[in-house]
């Protein structure tokens, strides 16, 4: 019965997170339409966001519950320092595929060359990564430190807390790149 009402408490915080991203979304939909590339990139970049933390989270909880690292911020604990290299190396990587990807089609099909879309790319994973990592590591260890069970909870949170993050990194990166 604890499982599910911790599970129903984060379903309602997700829940409210979305709509926070759709609104979000719907602020900088103008910008958008300055750069028509985005409508490629936008999902992609969405996607990115939570299943990186996501799968950050997976591997900090079961370190945890293996012993192999310890519920606090250090980086002499060689597990949380490869996981956190592995998380930002791996989300900088994917957002530059995805700007190619985005900028390729835009010329392909549109023929628009909108090169700015790698830049746009980078930078907002590069942002959305610095604020999304540390809240996932954070979260992750609250969460077990108060006797919860992290995999029941941070998955739908960092998803969540991902479109959001990811949303406001990317109006950020467009409002220093256009």
């Amino acid at each position: 019965m604890r499982d599910f009402d911790e599970i129903l408490g984060i379903e309602f915080v997700s829940l409210t997170g979305s709509l926070l991203a759709g609104f979000l979304l719907a602020l900088i939909i103008g910008d958008l339409r300055l750069l028509p590339g985005l409508l490629v990139l936008l999902p992609g970049f969405l996607e990115m966001s939570g299943d990186i933390s996501g799968s950050l989270a997976a591997r900090l909880s079961s370190g945890l519950f293996l012993r192999a690292v310890e519920p606090r911020w250090s980086f002499r604990q060689s597990y949380l320092r490869g996981n956190l290299a592995a998380a930002l190396a791996l989300g900088l990587f994917v957002s530059c595929a995805l700007g190619i990807v985005a900028w390729a089609v835009t010329l392909l099909l549109g023929g628009l060359n909108q090169p700015v879309l790698i830049a746009v790319a980078l930078l907002a994973g590069l942002l959305a990564n610095i604020v999304e990592i540390p809240l996932t590591v954070a979260g992750v260890f609250w969460l077990f430190k108060r006797g919860h069970d992290p995999n029941n909870v941070i998955g739908p949170l960092v998803t969540t807390m991902g479109d959001v993050v990811s949303i406001v990194a990317l109006a950020v990166a467009l409002a220093v790149l256009l």
